[in-house]
């Protein structure tokens, strides 16, 4: 081995190392299903809990860069049906997006 590849060698060591001992610290996210439930108990609320899930919630986009996740609700009140949409944070905060009413 020359001295020129020794020491180019010598100088990713320092990288080498904090890439192999330094742990990588996953970045805070709600997980599926804790953005499920905090998207059903929003969407419940909305109609003072009288009315009743009758499809499981789903989780249609995340949102890489914010780590945000769009959820759909499916409650039923009465013979009405509706989608809620909400938009869940890394701290499970349900936020409302819009309401659909299917049947119609």
């Amino acid at each position: 081995m020359s001295y020129a590849v020794g020491m180019r060698f010598i100088a990713y060591l320092p990288l080498a190392f904090l890439l192999t001992v330094v742990p990588v610290q996953a970045l805070p996210v709600c997980s599926d299903r804790d953005s499920k439930v905090a998207s059903d108990d929003y969407a419940l609320g909305l109609f003072r809990k009288q009315g009743e899930i009758f499809h499981p919630a789903r989780v249609f986009k995340r949102h890489h860069t914010s780590r945000h996740k769009e959820v759909a609700s499916y409650v039923s009140v009465r013979d009405k049906y509706y989608s809620i949409f909400t938009l869940v944070d890394i701290d499970c905060n349900a936020r409302f997006i819009k309401r659909t009413r299917q049947g119609d």
